[in-house]
């Protein structure tokens, strides 16, 4: 899975525009060579500066268009990012006005070039091209806000984290400290990779494990879910809610030592918060570092889960200790999910090898 807005360009300002093109016209009309009399030439010379200020522009345009992938074809959840980061209808109204300005350079094109045709005096004709140009820079300056709001959309969309959305995945949760990045790395093989998300500073920790030909995603997002919801303004609410369309199951670590240096009352309220934001969610609860815990602690958060119908793991992530229960746990509860997407992704295959033969 790739970042969907890694193709999008980057967006020239009406003026930038506007002068890349009158430099493209004059520099072709430097080079061409018309044949005939004066008015032919002047009639040639001058319909090569309309065609080439109309392709430039258009091209420019239309290459932002077809490489901004629309929104409503994304994913939930880039769709969700996409919404809190640049606002989806500003998106929409920038890309509408792009499409606008470029059916207007084209028909102001074919309008200018058939009057030219018709002139017989070179100065007439100098002065219509003048004209085209002067109706094209007041285009491009009616959509120049939404050009530059455009390309400050690009600086932000193209750091999106790249997930792999076709990948059961796993999202761990719990207060900074508790282990969360340890227990990513005991969970995955490879060194887990750090993606870019806009709402923490830290990005996102990706990693992944594979249980025969099938394979599963675990992401931790620190600056997220280490909080009380409560805490948290709008944009992280919906960045929060964006992890929805990721995730299917979460683990949540606890740390009952205490050593993360947030108290167990702390850990059990921001787990009820966590818990009631994602109750759709299977939870599998995870309590680390026993090798240093009392009996006492462990037991005590062990009462806690207990009372809201969950059984917690006991393990040690610095140690391995535990970790292929855990492991084994995520397999029980996303296998169905990864094989019915295996065979989606079969049947997928097999459709399009048919449709070729």
């Amino acid at each position: 899975m790739r970042n969907p807005f890694e193709r999008m360009p980057t967006v020239l300002t009406a003026d930038e525009l506007i002068d890349k093109a009158f430099r493209r016209a004059e520099k072709a009309a430097s080079a061409f060579k018309p044949r005939g009399d004066k008015v032919k030439k002047a009639r040639q010379r001058e319909e090569l500066r309309i065609r080439t200020v109309s392709n430039v522009i258009r091209d420019n345009l239309r290459k932002v268009l077809e490489r901004t992938p629309g929104l409503s074809t994304l994913p939930k959840f880039y769709q969700e990012l996409v919404d809190v980061l640049v606002d989806r209808d500003t998106f929409h109204k920038t890309m509408a006005g792009i499409d606008w300005a470029i059916r207007m350079v084209r028909e102001l094109e074919e309008r200018y070039v058939e009057r030219i045709r018709y002139s017989k005096d070179p100065e007439e004709m100098a002065q219509l091209r003048r004209q085209f140009y002067g109706r094209v820079a007041s285009i491009l300056r009616d959509i120049d806000d939404r050009l530059r709001y455009l390309n400050k959309a690009r600086e932000v969309l193209k750091d999106l984290p790249v997930v792999d959305l076709e990948v059961p995945t796993v999202v761990i949760a719990g207060h900074p400290n508790v282990g969360k990045s340890t227990l990513l790395k005991a969970l995955t093989t490879a060194k887990p990779e750090i993606a870019s998300y806009p709402f923490t500073t830290r990005g996102i920790n990706v990693g992944q494990f594979e249980d025969g030909y099938f394979r599963y995603q675990v992401i931790d997002t620190p600056g997220l879910l280490d909080r009380p919801l409560s805490e948290r303004n709008e944009i992280e609410k919906q960045a929060i809610l964006a992890l929805k369309h990721l995730g299917k199951l979460i683990i949540y670590i606890f740390d009952p030592s205490e050593y993360c240096g947030f108290p167990i009352e702390e850990q059990m309220h921001l787990f009820e918060e966590i818990y009631n934001e994602f109750k759709e969610f299977p939870f599998i609860v995870v309590l680390n570092k026993v090798d240093v815990a009392s009996e006492e602690q462990i037991s005590r958060v062990e009462e806690f889960i207990r009372s809201m119908g969950l059984e917690p793991l006991k393990i040690s992530a610095m140690k391995g200790i535990g970790i292929e229960k855990v492991k084994d746990e995520i397999i029980r509860r996303l296998r169905p999910l990864a094989q019915e997407l295996a065979k989606r992704k079969i049947e997928e295959e097999l459709r399009k090898y048919r449709s070729g033969l």
